[in-house]
This record gives C-alpha cells, structure tokens and sequence, in this order.
C-alpha cells in the first residue's frame, strides 16, 4: 500500500471517533440512554450567518448557539449545554443566560440543566461563583446590540429583579455539571445490547456505532442550514440501528453515502487539494466546482471503504475492485480511440459506468476511479483522463 500524499479524509482511523463534534457525541451519547418514548433534540438558538462552513470545528466553537434537550419522561426535560472550552466567566454568563431565558418561557418543563465539558479543559463547576445580583446588575448596565443575548435578558427582566432572582435559584437547584473523560468508551459501551456487540467482530460493531455518528451529524448540520431543529425519537433510532445492521455486518459493507456527503466539505482552495494529482486530472474533464467537489468527495468515500477492508485484511478484496477499475478504463480507452472520441470527460464518464462485480455501490466503484488518478498510484494500475507526456 503506497504511502504518497493525498487528500486526507476528516478522520484519524476507522475507529476513531475524533473525527466527529464533540456537540454531536454529546448527543449520541444521551441517545444511547434513551428509553421507550424517550427523545432527543437539538435546537438552534440564533440564525447562523456562516452558512458557508458548518463542519466539525463551527460546531463546537459556536456551541453557546446550540441547545441539546434529553426527554427521558413524559413532558420532562434535561437542557444540556455543551463546551468543549475553558468556561470563562464570559461563557458562563452566556449558559446562565440562556438558561434563564428557557425557563422564563416555560416551553418546556426542564427538570435538570447540564453543563457538560470536556476532562481535557480542567473545568470545575464554577457556574454560581456569580451571585444573582452581580448577574443582574451586568444585565441592566448593558448597552450591546438587541440581538445580544444579554440584551434579550435585559428586554425581559430590566425592572424585575425578584422574578430574575426567582429563576435563578431555580436554576440552582437543578443543574448538573458533568466533566467527562471517557465520552467515546461511553458512546462505544453505550449501544452493547441494541447493536448487538456480542454477535458481531469489535470492528464492526465500532464500525456500526460510527455510520449511527456520521447519519446524526448530517443530519443536524442539514438542520442548522435550512435553521431548524433536529429532533430523533426512540424508536426513530432503533429503526435506524436495525438497518445500519443490514448495511454493516461481517459479509456487508455498505456505508449510507448521503449520510457520509453530508459531513463532507472540501475548501478547493487550499493547494494540497489543488496540487493533487486527482484534481488537476479531473481539471482536464472542463467539471464545474460543484461537481469536482463531488467526484473529490466519491474518492474519500472509496478511502473510507478501502480502509475498512485492509483493517479487516482483506487486501485481495481491494486488489479486486482496483484491478477491475483499472481494466474498466483501458477498455474504455481503448474504444474512444477507435471511435475517435478519445476525450478526458469520454473517458470518466464512460469509465464510471463500467460495472464492477467487486462493489455494491454506485459511488464506491466511481471513488475507485478517482482514487486511481493519485499521483501515488501504482504505475500498473495508475489512471489518466487526459495521457501525461
């Protein structure tokens, strides 16, 4: 397996779930605790204006915008703040805030409020060392933007202490703070019986927990964009667990690509990308950005598989889907020539609809393509839409 630079994929292993936000494993560790008629939500608090770059790292580094909701009961609440920060005294009276704002509008019946962060940061539980006059005397001395959550506050309470000071104490005497050192064995430990641990290889098991992961990902950044809230019941995850079983299992290996599409975003300006074999082939077909990004994309989804099976060591698997990949385009190749229409974009279009026995996936056996432009493929297996002199 040639070790060459590359594209790389937003992720450090096939197990590995450090790939993903920190805010969405929070999540789908609550999901794992999930009973009958349970649910969990995710809610955008604000319009967010950086619509052109919602990934992993926006996730947790705008974490004061997202509110997550655990119903373990009938109409009964946990409001969960998640930072993967050093809480400031500024990012505490943000959480306060919101807090405060939730349950002076009585929505919902909020049984506990959860601060949860990350072990790493050292954090303690410092969240009333302000007294709830302080907070209120730099509620009312503000002067910020109405959109500022102070400011939203202030429109509520400016000249209500004793309804302020009420909902404060209030908020005392539930919350919960939670520094947590071990969120991924939770997540992996958290799902045993429902995914079936003990009747399956530990890496598919992982392998199972981690496309549940990416599937909720997707789906709540396809929430945040088109601004709403993302909410996954019960039996909505169970149903979902049965058919991620179906796709991963020890002879099955068909990871959800539009779940996977939806994680992915590439910068085609960055000039690793833009120097990359790959790209610079693909520049030769006259794509759109759009579809360049796309068929970048089919690639990183070819690598997630690859990977999967060299960690499974089945190396022969992945010769096969290479190898007929390789003979699919020398056959296409060689017919453009014939008919004289031997041009770049003939040669991807007609390879990528080449059928391939050795994958069950459409973008699988167009990754393969892409994936055999790299620069650090072998020369015997190597693709060119337009020949290099």
């Amino acid at each position: 397996m040639n070790q060459g630079q590359h594209i790389p994929i937003d992720e450090s292993g096939i197990r590995s779930l450090s790939g993903f936000a920190y805010q969405i494993r929070v999540f789908v560790y609550y999901m794992s605790k999930m009973k009958t008629g349970g649910q969990v939500e995710f809610e955008t608090l604000e319009d967010i204006v950086f619509k052109d770059k919602i990934d992993s790292s926006f996730l947790d580094s705008k974490s004061e915008l997202f509110n997550s909701f655990y119903q373990d009961k009938v109409e009964c609440y946990h409001a969960i703040q998640v930072k993967r920060t050093t809480v400031s005294n500024a990012t505490r009276n943000k959480i306060l805030f919101n807090w405060i704002l939730l349950e002076y509008s009585a929505v919902r019946n909020i049984e506990k409020f959860i601060l949860f962060t990350d072990d790493k940061y050292k954090n303690s539980n410092t969240l009333f060392d302000i007294s709830c006059q302080e907070l209120f005397d730099l509620v009312v001395k503000s002067s910020k933007k109405s959109s500022a959550l102070i400011s939203k506050v202030k429109l509520q309470f400016e000249n209500k202490y004793e309804e302020f000071e009420r909902i404060f104490n209030k908020i005392y005497s539930k919350h919960e703070f939670i520094s947590e050192k071990s969120l991924n064995e939770k997540i992996i430990n958290g799902f045993d019986v429902i995914f079936r641990k003990e009747g399956v290889s530990d890496l598919i098991y992982q392998l199972r927990v981690k496309e549940l992961i990416q599937y909720i990902q997707g789906e709540i950044m396809s929430a945040i964009y088109a601004g709403n809230s993302y909410s996954i019941k019960h039996k909505q995850m169970v149903q979902k667990i049965e058919e991620i079983g179906e796709r991963i299992s020890e002879k099955v290996f068909e990871p959800d690509y539009t779940a996977f599409r939806k994680t992915r975003q590439l910068d085609l300006k960055d000039s690793l990308i833009l120097n990359s074999r790959e790209y610079l082939q693909l520049e030769k077909c006259n794509l759109n950005q759009k579809r360049m990004e796309e068929h970048l994309i089919y690639q990183q989804y070819y690598e997630n598989i690859k990977d999967r099976f060299l960690e499974d060591n089945k190396l022969n698997q992945v010769n096969n889907i290479e190898r007929t990949t390789y003979d699919n385009f020398c056959s296409v190749k060689e017919e453009l020539e014939v008919e004289q229409k031997d041009f770049p974009i003939k040669r991807l279009s007609e390879t990528k609809k080449m059928n391939n026995a050795y994958v069950q996936v459409d973008q699988t056996r167009f990754g393969s393509c892409i994936y055999l432009t790299r620069d650090d493929t072998d020369i015997d297996l190597k693709i060119s839409w337009e020949d290099e002199s």
